[in-house]
């Protein structure tokens, strides 16, 4: 007996012996997976939405819940935000939910769509179709009717910034959202002074009820059962000013409410970027975004008409001078009210875009000949593209301003 109860002690001191063995790699395997998660976390948040990401999924990853979904509500009211630190305008991720709201309804995607969500697009849908210079004929002659499921609303988060730019990231979103068939729900952010702006903006074009600012907790107290759902940033921004394609611009000139043309004459409004925009800065994605009093003079050139109207909107400050431009009769407004700005876009008879996001939105409904001058968003299968000949001549002029006017550090 005194024999095999010490062969039995032995066999747990061996046992206990080998548990502390692999104690010490267990513990440092752990270590090692929760460095490389949080390597992982920190990755994804910068892509994909900041720190409130990687709290949310440390908490759903202790809680044994996936890490690539975040939902609202993870006992302290917690809402995935994304974008980059420095956009971010979002109130705290605690204030996002009431604690009385019922939480089971919204869903936060933050995985990729499967393929068959995706938008698709036709390759070059967007080539002017009529040659150099020409214009694409959009079909005509039936009503496209749309139906959304109303039991799908879709958000999207405020990134702050200039209102030409917010709007265009909205009807970004919107096309998204169109292209899923589900309905426009609204931009989610913390109030302030530049939505008023931004809402003043769009109610120039009678989209103020169709793109709205609201966010999933606005619908609470609405007695469905209607899923909701963020969209991520970097889905709706992927294919850029693609996802405008034919048939979303044939719905969302059905929402504009047109304002009407003050005069009747034949009547030219050129965007002309001016203020910080200089040839002797280095070029943005590509592209230099001044362009020279020559380019918009050669544009005029070839859409003018006898008693023609021609309406320049720009800023006060400018690299090269205005006077020429009022010397040849042309009315030169500079910091006028935007709204206004907008409406004579959209009435005008030919509108001359600029390489800014300003001129995207109106130029996408405008009722007349859309001028597109080649720049970092692609231009609409309606618009005319400047012709190659008038594009050598601005390069030119460009380099003749930066080799008489600018001054480059040396080396």
């Amino acid at each position: 007996m005194t024999a095999i109860r010490k062969s039995t002690i032995n066999r747990y001191r061996a046992a206990d012996s080998r548990k502390k063995f692999y104690r010490g790699p267990l513990f440092l395997l752990s270590v090692l997976f929760l460095i490389c998660f949080s390597i992982y976390q920190i990755i994804l948040s910068n892509s994909n939405g900041g720190k409130e990401v990687v709290t949310s999924a440390y908490r759903s990853f202790l809680k044994g819940k996936p890490s690539g979904s975040v939902a609202i509500g993870d006992g302290d009211g917690g809402s995935m935000m994304e974008g980059k630190k420095e956009e971010e305008d979002h109130p705290d991720v605690r204030n996002m939910m009431k604690p009385e709201e019922h939480i089971d309804d919204i869903i936060i995607q933050n995985d990729p769509l499967p393929d068959e969500k995706k938008v698709k697009f036709q390759e070059d849908i967007f080539r002017d179709e009529n040659g150099e210079g020409g214009a694409a004929v959009d079909a005509v002659g039936f009503e496209q009717k749309y139906i959304f499921d109303e039991k799908h609303q879709m958000f999207h988060n405020y990134f702050k910034g200039k209102s030409g730019k917010v709007v265009e990231e909205m009807l970004m979103a919107h096309a998204y959202i169109f292209h899923q068939n589900a309905t426009y729900g609204g931009c989610c952010g913390s109030l302030s002074i530049k939505m008023t702006a931004h809402e003043d903006l769009l109610d120039a074009l009678g989209l103020k009820g169709a793109l709205r600012f609201n966010c999933p907790r606005d619908f609470q107290a609405e007695n469905s059962r209607v899923r909701r759902s963020v969209i991520p940033r970097d889905h709706y921004m992927a294919e850029d000013t693609r996802i405008w394609t034919p048939e979303y611009v044939d719905y969302l000139r059905s929402l504009v409410t047109y304002p009407n043309k003050k005069r009747s004459m034949y009547t030219i409004i050129v965007h002309m970027l001016r203020g910080n925009s200089s040839p002797c800065k280095e070029k943005s994605r590509g592209f230099h975004s001044y362009l020279p009093n020559l380019h918009y003079q050669n544009l005029i050139d070839k859409y003018m008409k006898p008693g023609a109207r021609v309406i320049i909107y720009t800023s006060a400050k400018s690299f090269e001078d205005l006077n020429e431009f009022r010397i040849r009769g042309y009315e030169v407004n500079v910091d006028t009210s935007l709204k206004e700005t907008w409406k004579e876009f959209v009435t005008a008879d030919v509108m001359i875009m600029s390489r800014s996001d300003f001129s995207m939105v109106p130029a996408m409904v405008a009722q007349g000949t859309v001028v597109y001058t080649p720049f970092w968003h692609h231009s609409l299968r309606r618009w005319k593209r400047v012709s190659k000949t008038i594009m050598t001549q601005t390069d030119e002029e460009t380099i003749r301003l930066q080799e008489t006017k600018c001054v480059f550090p040396v080396g």
